[in-house]
């Protein structure tokens, strides 16, 4: 399953949105800020809650609660320079590839490929080609949380 995540700028609470190949909108995700970070929920076409994302912030470290139905997981990055380390706890999830840049894989514990994202600065986009559709919600709060710590990277451009 291919989707593509944009950057919601229209909405007050909206931060992203997701489509499907046909460019049908599949989930929205709407957050806010809070003293303590920000909480952020994954809600599909009628509106109805899938997943919730809370976002608790340092300088050098971010850690996620991401929560589908009774399932939690844990995500925690930290920037250090141009790297990040990307930790999963309570699912057997890690990324591989360049996380800051936006093109990374994320792999099962077998190795088994669960999602490739790319970003399409030209376009404003992540795409993720997710290769487990059970675990396409991970994927997309996984991939919003990464992508909301890089939004400042550009692409480097060179000269000949």
């Amino acid at each position: 399953m291919r989707l593509f995540v944009k950057r919601d700028t229209g909405g007050l609470n909206a931060r992203f949105e997701v489509f499907d190949e046909k460019g049908e909108p599949k989930y929205v995700v709407r957050g806010r800020h809070t003293p303590s970070g920000e909480i952020m929920q994954i809600r599909d076409k009628s509106d109805a809650l899938v997943c919730r994302i809370r976002r608790l912030g340092f300088n050098t470290l971010s850690a996620y609660t991401i929560k589908v139905g009774a399932e939690t997981v844990r995500l925690n990055i930290a920037l250090g320079g141009d790297i990040a380390s990307v930790r999963f706890h309570g699912i057997s999830f890690i990324a591989r590839g360049d996380v800051v840049a936006g093109n990374y894989d994320i792999l099962d514990a077998d190795n088994s490929v669960v999602c490739v994202v790319s970003k399409d600065f030209a376009k404003r986009t992540l795409t993720l080609t997710v290769e487990m559709d059970e675990r396409d919600l991970f994927c997309i709060a996984a991939a919003i949380c990464i992508d909301s710590l890089s939004m400042n990277v550009q692409p480097v451009l060179q000269m000949t």
